[in-house]
């Protein structure tokens, strides 16, 4: 967590983000980004300037953008944190992609507005944020008063292919000086005995210490309730679920699992790609 990304839109949630981002890069000397994407009905950079003033409200937005941009800056600055900040035009996900890569971002932090579903944190893109990041994502709602991790839950079917993806996780939990439980959710629809999950999951962990994790099997009706039931009966501070692009959730039926726990869990959600690298 060295260099950060916090994709902005100075929404109440999204300044949940930026807080934490602040106190995660001030107590792990990270740098930080701030990224406001601003959709304009023309091509502003291109736009003559004597043209400008036909487009009043465009110019009210982009000046309300760098004051905000402006005061992130200052406020890193008390707080002994190295940010910049970016102001870009007319780009969705691909601005996000091109920023990653080129600034070697290895952490994004941003804000849900929870129940009410992922609104425009970046635009219209939030959801494909979660889903095609090539680096872990980290979903909060509500900034924690002082945000300490020490109980991950990563729920999966434990896959061969979710092993590197789930690297991530440990490195996360190591950072953080977290424990990581393990949970398969057991659910109706594709019932497995214990005994077959269990092997499953000793598999899974067959080349990892055994007594840095817990192994839990849940059963519930569906994924996202018995995740978000067990994440809070151990008082979990955050959940941690692998995306595979277009299907969502890892080998479960629900192609939106994460999308929704995102949305309507109060735990911060840690999303990251099986094919990030």
């Amino acid at each position: 967590m060295k260099n950060i990304l916090i994709p902005t839109d100075f929404s109440d949630c999204a300044r949940e983000a930026e807080q934490l981002g602040l106190e995660l890069a001030k107590k792990y000397n990270s740098e930080i980004h701030f990224l406001h994407l601003l959709h304009t009905p023309v091509d502003w950079v291109k736009l003559p300037l004597e043209k400008e003033e036909f487009y009043p409200e465009v110019k009210k937005k982009i000046g309300y953008a760098q004051s905000e941009l402006s005061r992130l800056k200052r406020e890193a600055k008390k707080n002994g944190v190295n940010a910049q900040t970016f102001l870009v035009y007319d780009k969705g996900q691909e601005e996000i992609d091109f920023h990653i890569k080129h600034h070697e971002h290895d952490f994004i932090i941003m804000g849900s507005f929870g129940a009410k579903g992922v609104k425009e944190i970046v635009g219209t893109n939030t959801q494909r944020v979660v889903r095609y990041s090539p680096v872990p994502v980290l979903v909060v709602k509500k900034k924690p008063q002082n945000f300490e991790v020490k109980n991950i839950v990563f729920a999966s079917t434990f896959e061969e292919e979710v092993k590197k993806p789930f690297q991530k996780v440990v490195d996360f939990a190591q950072f953080m000086g977290a424990k990581i439980h393990l949970l398969n959710v057991n659910v109706p629809f594709n019932f497995k005995e214990t005994d077959e999950i269990e092997a499953k999951m000793q598999s899974f962990l067959k080349s990892s210490n055994k007594k840095s994790y817990t192994t839990n099997i849940y059963n519930a009706l569906n994924e996202k309730r018995g995740i978000q039931k067990f994440a809070e009966s151990i008082n979990a501070d955050v959940v941690a679920l692998t995306t595979h692009g277009r299907t969502g959730f890892m080998k479960m039926i629900s192609p939106s699992i994460t999308e929704s726990l995102v949305n309507h869990s109060e735990i911060p959600i840690f999303s990251i790609n099986i094919n990030s690298k």
